[in-house]
């Protein structure tokens, strides 16, 4: 999602039905009743996109401008930290921060600074799974099959180019939503998996929840290794 689509008007937004879910590569775990944050006004910041407020009102939530009473910020620029850490040094009322994206690698160095006990931060991992995985796939068969090429060719190839997917052996690095995604959009291809990552526990059981989404009994599930990195 562009930071454009984060403005557009309420009714836009409401218009148009999800598309995606958010994926994950374990299952989410709810916090506890004890550590969860006091309710109270949430602001929206540094510009209150409508998307957001329209979000947050849907689930019962209540919007206002920053002050003393805030107990929730939703941050949605990804290029003022500095301006971020001002907010909360100045507001130590608040006890939870969202952060619009997946990664939050630019906000690393502020969260360390800025961690205090009763301070949640949250962010939107696996929001992006979905549109992300389904790009990584295009590309793929796009490059496979020399589309690029292809689509400014003027007359019949007199060489066959291009490979297909079907059967191959395909590896992806790192086995967070993207790549749980990936996996399921790889499925109907029957291709050989090798995921790398951090430990070689494989992903047997969310491979069980792909062949009863995709079109079992009549296609075969994906095989699948885990290789940690050398």
């Amino acid at each position: 999602m562009s930071t454009s689509d984060y403005d557009r008007p309420v009714s836009a937004a409401a218009s148009q039905p999800a598309q995606h879910e958010a994926v994950l590569a374990s299952p989410a775990t709810p916090l506890a009743e004890a550590v969860r944050p006091t309710p109270g006004p949430i602001a929206v910041l540094p510009v209150a996109g409508a998307l957001f407020v329209d979000a947050i009102e849907a689930a019962g939530g209540q919007v206002a401008p920053l002050s003393d009473a805030t107990r929730g910020l939703v941050w949605l620029d990804s290029g003022s930290a500095d301006e971020l850490g001002r907010v909360l040094e100045s507001h130590p009322g608040i006890q939870w921060l969202q952060l619009p994206w997946a990664g939050v690698d630019s906000f690393s160095e502020l969260l360390a600074t800025h961690s205090r006990p009763g301070l949640l931060v949250t962010s939107a991992k696996g929001a992006y799974a979905q549109p992300v995985a389904e790009h990584a796939l295009t590309l793929t068969l796009a490059v496979m099959r020399h589309l690029a090429e292809r689509a400014r060719a003027t007359s019949w190839a007199t060489t066959s180019t291009g490979e297909s997917l079907y059967g191959r052996h395909v590896v992806i690095v790192g086995a967070g939503g993207i790549a749980v995604e990936l996996l399921r959009l790889l499925a109907p291809f029957g291709v050989q998996t090798t995921v790398v990552r951090r430990q070689a526990t494989p992903l047997r059981a969310r491979h069980a929840r792909l062949r009863r989404m995709l079109c079992e009994p009549y296609c075969p599930p994906p095989t699948l290794s885990c290789s940690p990195p050398p």
